[in-house]
């Protein structure tokens, strides 16, 4: 049985509503109300950059109110060299980087800085468009946003795919992020009916994130993938759905596939904790009969559960991997204080495993050291000794998976090696490595 595509049954009806000029005809399919711009903002009110944003939910409000609207052609999607460049500062971003130069496509239109939350204290970097060259109070492009918080320990992304149009769920999704100590955030750039081109799935439109694999947020999916590879992480996609879908259900999750998931599958733990927290809710997964929003034509959850890139615009998951989490939710489920404790139970913070492929190479007057990313990470601890397999001396802690000692004498050898660590303890050492001074 297939996935509903969310407003797909509605199609033929809309298209001939919208040739008779009705301006809102594809935005009642998510929505309780229409929501063309922001309540009581006025474009001159408007902060493109939002620099003076001092918390990760004032921050989202902001993102929100700039972003390109319902039917203002103010989509435009990145190259496939931008692109690519999206993709290699989301790899650095995750690999605890805050401080490089964006790549020459992407520059002119992105920034890339850090952000203290005012709330918690924490320094995360952020990935954002900050252009608007037409002065209309709206970003240019409609890309969207990628955050990490680098002392993290739980290795998921919270994500929101279609601001605007699902109310409220870029707030819920940051403050989500925020408060379960995960890695990273990913939000949408444009209303997902921004534009009228059609996505790479003709059913939906080019700026729906969750189903045009054609920009940044479809990318940076890729790239938080590949970050982990066989390691073990979790994309979930925080959605909403009208009071009048799924009549009696709360909240729907699934996994990507209309099937009923295993026994073991995280959105099984999910829905569990979601119901023993808010016993007034009623949550459901696949094979229940209670909902048909499957998430199966989702380009995201469709590549996280085995589907090339090259054809998640047409064919569907016929297995799932675990790795992709998708919540649709009525409007008063849509509060994040509500979902933090069904998180945390779901995915309990793990004990830090070793990094691995640890490498050392010189220049004169300092080494440089690099590894792979551990799960469960928050700082990593970089050890050096003299002598081979120690005694070693923490001679650095940071939160980047690279480091360079300028503190070496020449013609002196070096052992070194990382552990990981976090709020239950320090992983065993990585492999060892050295490097002689020149």
């Amino acid at each position: 049985m297939l996935g509903i595509r969310k407003g797909t049954a509605l199609l033929a009806a809309a298209v001939m509503v919208a040739s008779c000029g009705d301006a809102e005809w594809f935005s009642l399919t998510d929505l309780d109300v229409p929501d063309e711009a922001p309540s009581g903002v006025s474009a001159e009110a408007l902060e493109i950059g939002c620099r003076s944003s001092t918390t990760l939910g004032a921050l989202a409000v902001c993102l929100r109110d700039t972003m390109p609207i319902l039917n203002s052609e103010g989509y435009v999607a990145p190259s496939a060299v931008a692109l690519g460049e999206i993709r290699t500062a989301v790899s650095r971003m995750l690999n605890g980087h805050c401080d490089f130069a964006l790549g020459a496509n992407i520059a002119p239109v992105m920034e890339l800085r850090p952000f203290t939350d005012a709330d918690n204290g924490k320094r995360y970097c952020v990935l954002l468009e900050r252009v608007d060259a037409n002065g209309d109070g709206r970003v240019d492009r409609g890309w969207g946003t990628f955050i990490v918080d680098p002392s993290a320990s739980r290795e998921i992304s919270h994500q929101a795919p279609h601001p605007l149009a699902d109310l409220d769920t870029e707030i819920e999704a940051i403050e989500i992020f925020k408060r379960t100590d995960s890695r990273s955030f990913l939000l949408c750039g444009a209303h997902r009916n921004a534009n009228a081109a059609s996505a790479c799935d003709s059913g939906y439109r080019k700026a729906d994130c969750a189903h045009d694999t054609g920009g940044m947020f479809f990318a940076a999916s890729r790239e938080i993938a590949a970050f982990y590879g066989t390691r073990s992480h979790t994309q979930i996609q925080w959605h909403g759905m009208g009071a009048d879908t799924c009549e009696g259900v709360t909240a729907y999750i699934s996994p990507g596939l209309a099937s009923a998931p295993a026994q073991n599958a995280p959105v099984r733990r999910l829905d569990a904790e979601a119901e023993a927290a808010n016993p007034a809710w009623r949550v459901t997964l696949p094979g229940s009969g209670t909902c048909g929003l499957n998430a199966t034509d989702n380009v995201e959850g469709r590549h996280l559960n085995g589907i090339a890139a090259e054809r998640a615009c047409s064919l569907e998951p016929t297995t799932t991997t675990g790795t992709f989490v998708h919540v649709e939710q009525k409007r008063e489920a849509r509060n994040a204080s509500l979902w933090i404790t069904p998180v945390t139970r779901t995915f309990p913070i793990p004990n830090p495993t070793p990094p691995t492929a640890l490498t050392a190479s010189t220049l004169p007057g300092r080494v440089n050291l690099s590894w792979v990313a551990s799960n469960g990470a928050s700082r990593y601890e970089v050890r050096r000794s003299t002598t081979s397999g120690g005694p070693y001396a923490v001679v650095a802690t940071v939160n980047t998976t690279s480091w360079t000692d300028t503190n070496v004498v020449t013609p002196l050898r070096y052992f070194y090696v990382v552990a990981a660590a976090n709020s239950l303890g320090t992983s065993a050492p990585s492999n060892q490595v050295v490097a002689r001074a020149r």
